[in-house]
C-alpha cells in the first residue's frame, strides 16, 4: 500500500510546484511588459511599479552577457541594444509602494 501512495503524493507535490510558478510568472507579466526588435530588448514597468536602477540589470543571450552599464535605464522603461540573435534571459528589478523584487524573463532576438 505504502508504495502505491507515494507516486499519488509525488505527482501532486509536482502540480502544486508547476501551478506555483506558473502563478509566479503570470504575475511577473501583469506587473511588466517586454517588447523585443532587432538588436534591442526594452522592458516597460506597467501601474505604480518602477525601474530599479540599483538591481544587477543583464541580458544574457547565447552565453553573451550584456551587463547593468549596457542599459538605459529610466522610471519605468529598461533597454539594452546591440543584443546578439537567439534565445536569452532578461534580468532586472522593478518597485512599488516601497517593495521591491526582481524578476527573470525568457526572449528571443530576433
Amino acid at each position: 500500500m505504502r508504495s502505491t501512495r507515494f507516486p499519488l503524493v509525488f505527482g501532486l507535490c509536482a502540480a502544486f510546484v508547476a501551478a506555483a510558478s506558473f502563478g509566479i510568472s503570470a504575475r511577473a507579466d501583469d506587473d511588466i511588459d517586454v517588447s523585443v526588435s532587432k538588436g534591442q530588448v526594452t522592458l516597460t514597468a506597467k501601474g505604480d511599479w518602477h525601474i530599479n536602477p540599483e538591481y544587477p540589470w543583464n541580458l544574457v543571450v547565447l552565453g553573451t552577457k550584456l551587463d547593468k552599464s549596457k542599459f538605459t535605464l529610466s522610471e519605468k522603461t529598461a533597454t539594452v541594444a546591440g543584443a546578439p540573435q537567439g534565445a536569452g534571459t532578461l534580468r532586472g528589478g522593478i518597485c512599488a509602494s516601497g517593495k521591491c523584487r526582481s524578476f527573470s524573463k525568457d526572449v528571443v532576438v530576433p
